[in-house]
């Protein structure tokens, strides 16, 4: 046989959970740093971002993965976010954080696998899959 077939874990499922919509990104984000670990650093970096979806769940997976691409790109890491707008389908503002040694490569994308973004009784959350 030319190949052969292996079984292999390599990503992470997260559940967030905010009172705000707005919340959830800022969580999202500091739940990224739990799973990859950076050092921070004394330089201290401002990366503006701003991302369009066609829904609440796409933004949330777009936004991520906008950030990780900003991170691996510039060599950084972001704790925390300034939103100036957000709203069901865009999200933008700046992302505050780091210069990291090396780009940051232990998460590779946030995916649709078991992505969504509800609200019940006042409390949001968002569950997605991190490929690592």
């Amino acid at each position: 046989m030319p190949y052969t077939l292996h079984e292999h874990t390599a990503d992470v499922r997260l559940e967030i959970t905010s009172e705000s919509f707005s919340g959830l990104f800022s969580e999202s984000v500091r739940a990224m740093n739990a799973v990859e670990g950076p050092e921070p650093s004394p330089e201290a970096v401002l990366r503006p971002f701003s991302v369009d979806a066609p829904d609440r769940v796409g933004l949330l997976v777009d936004f991520l993965n906008e950030l990780l691409s900003l991170a691996h790109l510039h060599h950084e890491c972001y704790d925390t976010l300034e939103m100036a707008r957000l709203d069901e389908t865009h999200v933008s503002g700046v992302a505050r954080g780091w210069k990291t040694a090396a780009p940051l490569e232990e998460i590779k994308a946030a995916t649709w696998h078991e992505a969504s973004v509800t609200e019940r009784g006042g409390i949001w959350k968002a569950t997605f899959v991190l490929d690592i």
